[in-house]
This record gives structure tokens, sequence and C-alpha cells, in this order.
């Protein structure tokens, strides 16, 4: 008798505006009959970059009937392309294109939530960032204007 398990380990960096997925996908197979043992291997990492502005956000999710399996983070897209990279042969399963949902021990639940709250900020800023460019005149106006031009505080 053979017995396959597969396990995906990641990470998750948010970087100004782009968003890092990191995983590697862990084979387990066991044999048991006229001999026993155990086959352990590891696919490379693998690594996608998306931009923030194709994520809509992120949220904790966590089920009644869920409850023995864990939480789960669910990242949201704006766009159906977003997840691509993710998916496919080698990557993960979604059930949901715009969805990638990620279950989660236990104990990482408060970080997720963390990290959910600090997309959620960093997706408005660049959101709010767009929405001001708008409204404000551009430098060349402002000259023309004899107003003062922008600065850009960096500290």
């Amino acid at each position: 008798m053979t017995t396959t398990t597969e396990t995906v380990h990641g990470l998750l960096h948010l970087d100004g505006e782009r968003l890092t997925i990191q995983w590697r996908l862990g084979r387990k197979t066991q044999h048991l009959g006229a001999e026993i043992r155990t086959d352990e291997e590891f696919e490379a990492v693998r690594q996608v970059v998306i931009p923030l502005e194709a994520v809509v956000g992120a949220g904790v999710r966590r089920r009644w009937w869920q409850l023995l399996s864990g939480p789960r983070l669910v990242l949201r897209a704006a766009d159906l392309q977003a997840f691509e990279e993710v998916t496919g042969e080698g990557g993960l399963r979604l059930a949901h294109p715009a969805e990638l949902v990620l279950r989660l021990r236990r104990s990482d639940r408060l970080a997720a939530e963390e990290f959910s709250a600090e997309l959620a900020l960093a997706v408005a800023e660049l959101a709010a960032g767009r929405h001001i460019d708008r409204f404000l005149p551009s430098d060349d106006s402002r000259r023309a204007q004899n107003l003062p031009q922008r600065t850009e505080d960096h500290s």
C-alpha cells in the first residue's frame, strides 16, 4: 500500500506596492508492504510578485464547520488574472479565480489578522494616492500659476 501526502508551505510579504507570495510543495510518500519506507521530496521554492493595485484586500475566515481544520487567509483580487501565476501546473488550486485561500495553523491566526490589516491599509493608501493625484494640479500648471511646487517628504 502506498500513501502520498502533499503539503504546501509558504510566506507572504508586503513590500511597498507589491505583494510577494513564496511557496514550496513537499511530498511525503509512505510505502507499506514487503518493505516499509518513507520518501520525502521538496520542489524548488516558487515566487510570484503581484502588484498591489491587483489586490482588493484580505481577511481571515473561520467557519463553524471548519473548526478542526483551522482558519484560512483569503486574498481577494481586483483582477481575475492577479493569481494566474500562482495556479496551474505545480501551483495552487483555487476554488474561485479572484480568491486565493490559504490554510493557516491556529497559532498563525493573529499574524494573519495583522497582515490583513496591513494589506488593507496599503491598498487604501494606494487608492487614496491615485485619487488625490487626480485633483491636484500638475507641476507644470503649478508653475504657470506661480504656486509652490510639491515636495516629497522622505522622512
